[in-house]
């Protein structure tokens, strides 16, 4: 999937996304109703230890609507230090890109709280909402002509559309590998 070339098709782009994942969530919510399976919370994990091989990163519903809300998270950090002029941590203070994997399964667990899927959907929405207006609120120069130096001179575009539509386009495939109830 392409970044759009403007501020409006971002938003709007991750906007469509957007929906088109809330339903999945309500498909997904289906096949586990279908399946007579218990859907108010998901399965309890604990966090994965150090030194432990880890679990996979994505292991219920709740885990992936998480990872979305933790970018989302980063991304409104990222957004925020710029706007001030300062050089944020990329993509998180201690962690380089190097240790994504690390990073995903950390902040899987970070976010974890009490496994309520609707309230990680909720949060998933808050989180949403709060990265477009911010995103709404800059200008096409912001987003698309002016590198930034902590991005190794690349523009805001790529990340905004990493945490906003291409993420939703990745989390859809995700829930549909998902088992109903998981």
């Amino acid at each position: 999937m392409s970044i759009p070339n403007d501020r409006a098709d971002l938003v709007r782009q991750a906007e469509e996304r957007f929906d088109q994942l809330e339903d999945a969530i309500d498909h997904w919510l289906a096949r586990a109703h279908e399946a007579g399976r218990a859907v108010s919370s998901a399965t309890p994990h604990e966090p994965v230890s150090d030194g432990a091989e880890p679990a996979p990163r994505d292991r219920d519903v709740v885990d992936v609507l998480n990872h979305l809300h933790a970018w989302h998270m980063l991304l409104l950090g990222w957004l925020e230090a710029d706007a001030a002029g300062r050089a944020p941590a990329y993509p998180a203070d201690g962690y380089t890109w190097r240790d994504l994997d690390r990073l995903n399964r950390d902040l899987r667990d970070r976010y974890r709280g009490d496994g309520e899927l609707a309230a990680a959907r909720e949060r998933l929405r808050a989180s949403h909402d709060a990265a477009l207006a911010r995103i709404d609120a800059l200008d096409d120069r912001a987003i698309f002509d002016e590198g930034k130096a902590w991005l190794g001179g690349a523009t805001l575009a790529e990340p905004v559309h990493e945490c906003l539509g291409g993420h939703y386009a990745w989390a859809i495939g995700a829930l549909e590998k998902l088992p109903a109830g998981a």
